[in-house]
């Protein structure tokens, strides 16, 4: 390694909820089961084009030149493709493009129409994050309403027609294969119909039905993975695994997050849903107004769950907040417990990695800029 330092990016963030419709019907779903509990009509949570353009403008006039990234997400928001489109010309009318980068949250199914329906907005996008569970079996297994080789042929389709960042974003339930999920990726990766990848434990109500079964199978899978994360190094090839590349740049310089992980306390952080600013947007309507307004109560779950006593908390700074406040208490105890192992993996072959590094003469910069800066539009740890 040429140094021992990296500069991260820092903008403004805006999670736009476009609506709460979606053409799947995915196992424990967190719209289903935590977001949408909120007794309202689902119109009212549905985007509104003149408000929600509005109100990012307002936002931007806050911040006045800093960079911004507005990411769309839902339901399924290319069910509603027009709006995202209204926006964002709306935007670039205003005279902001410079200052914008976009996202969108996406299942996958109508990414090829998207392109061809609008295709000079649908290159405008920085970063499609595409919600990939595996192999065709383990996929469709969970994702129902969703078709693996259908999602798999559309990213064919705009392979050609794309030049920036496709994460596929794997969600863990108890019953899937993390290393099912890997494999998957790495095939993709290899096709050039991926470049990035993320995976993140569920947020649910519902307790493991075997946490000591789910610990040793997700810690002895992980283990693989780093393994194989290793020799790709050695190869010096820099597998773009983004959570994982991040922890190795805060492992090695030893750097402290200093806020939740999500950052959902942060004054730069945005969730919109419904013309309010919530805490995040997949928290339930009132709930998540109310948390935003008092981050102190927000924050209150760290005291509660021994946080800042961890050792691993200048990583983790915080576990999810959805998980916290509307999910198990055991089980986010035991998300705890499996971050901790999954931590130390990577620190017990962290002077492998290192030597990897300094041997292919890969900086941490460069790590950062290929994949590591990715993950603050994730949910950032598992």
């Amino acid at each position: 390694m040429a140094n021992n330092y990296f500069q991260e990016r820092k903008d403004v963030i805006i999670n736009l909820f476009i609506t709460s419709r979606c053409n799947a019907n995915c196992r424990e779903c967190v719209n289903q089961t935590i977001t949408l509990n909120s007794g309202l009509d689902s119109k009212i949570l549905e985007s509104d084009v003149d408000r929600d353009t509005a109100l990012i403008k307002t936002i931007l006039k806050k911040h006045k030149n800093l960079p911004t990234t507005v990411c769309f997400y839902g339901g399924e928001p290319l069910l509603l493709p027009q709006k995202i489109v209204q926006i964002i010309q709306r935007l670039s009318d205003n005279g902001s493009d410079n200052r914008l980068r976009y996202m969108i949250y996406t299942n996958g199914e109508n990414i090829a129409n998207f392109f061809k329906n609008y295709p000079p907005v649908a290159r405008k996008i920085w970063i499609y994050a595409v919600s990939i569970d595996g192999d065709e079996v383990q996929h469709n297994k969970f994702r129902l309403g969703t078709d693996f080789k259908r999602i798999k042929k559309n990213l064919q389709f705009i392979k050609e027609r794309y030049r920036g960042n496709i994460l596929m974003w794997s969600t863990l339930r108890e019953e899937q294969s993390l290393l099912n999920c890997f494999k998957e990726f790495v095939r993709l990766y290899q096709k050039g119909l991926v470049n990035h990848f993320f995976w993140h434990w569920l947020e649910t109500p519902e307790e493991f039905k075997d946490f000591p079964r789910y610990f040793e199978s997700y810690t002895d899978e992980f283990g693989v993975i780093v393994d194989s994360y290793i020799k790709y190094l050695k190869k010096g090839e820099l597998l773009p695994i983004a959570h994982l590349n991040e922890l190795v740049l805060y492992l090695i310089t030893k750097k402290e997050r200093g806020h939740t992980a999500c950052g959902a306390e942060l004054p730069t952080n945005y969730d919109l849903i419904g013309g309010k600013v919530l805490a995040c947007v997949d928290l339930p309507f009132k709930q998540g107004k109310d948390l935003k307004k008092n981050s102190k109560k927000l924050l209150r779950f760290k005291k509660e769950l021994g946080c800042n006593q961890c050792e691993i908390h200048f990583y983790c700074g915080g576990r999810c907040p959805v998980q916290v406040f509307c999910g198990a208490q055991k089980r986010t105890k035991q998300y705890c417990d499996l971050l901790r192992a999954h931590v130390q993996i990577v620190q017990l072959r962290l002077e492998e990695i290192k030597n990897a590094l300094k041997e292919k003469n890969l900086t941490l910069q460069e790590i950062y800029d290929r994949s590591a800066f990715i993950v603050r539009y994730t949910d950032v740890t598992p």
